[in-house]
């Protein structure tokens, strides 16, 4: 027989938590029913927190969190004020939704830039990155990685 591991959901829009073998659909609370992005897990909660973080330190500096950012040579090529511009979008993004964050922890955005599109996107991988981090919460073993770029460099 194997053991069951429960994980605490957190209702997006009430607050209210449940613990559940699966993500739910549903909150008990309020009645809420919607995708699972709106019911994150603590974990993802964790980790949609320190994604914000880090994306807000590229340019007012104090993110604990180790990483490093990617400037794509496309959006290089637009010269020191575009990409001053697109990391400024990128570290202030607040329009996360289903299309573009199905998960809910912030890790992928786009904006627009003097009317160009990007996109952003966290990848995660060990503290010596080499490998994916097996656990992107965990500051002590994970380097974030923030790429900007244009969709047709993706």
């Amino acid at each position: 027989m194997s053991a069951t591991t429960m994980e605490t959901y957190v209702c997006g829009y009430c607050g209210a938590e449940q613990s559940r073998e699966v993500t739910p659909w549903t909150c008990p609370q309020c009645g809420h029913f919607g995708p699972t992005r709106d019911f994150p897990s603590h974990e993802i909660l964790r980790i949609r927190q320190q994604n914000d973080s880090f994306r807000q330190g590229i340019v007012i500096g104090g993110c604990p969190f180790p990483g490093t950012v990617v400037i794509t040579a496309g959006v290089q090529d637009r010269g020191e004020a575009f990409v001053t511009g697109a990391c400024l979008a990128v570290a202030f993004d607040e329009d996360f939704h289903q299309g573009n964050d199905p998960v809910g922890d912030h890790s992928f955005g786009f904006v627009t830039v003097r009317g160009e599109r990007l996109y952003w996107k966290i990848d995660y991988y060990d503290a010596a990155r080499e490998y994916g981090s097996d656990d992107p919460s965990d500051p002590a073993r994970t380097h974030r990685v923030l790429t900007i770029l244009f969709p047709s460099e993706y």
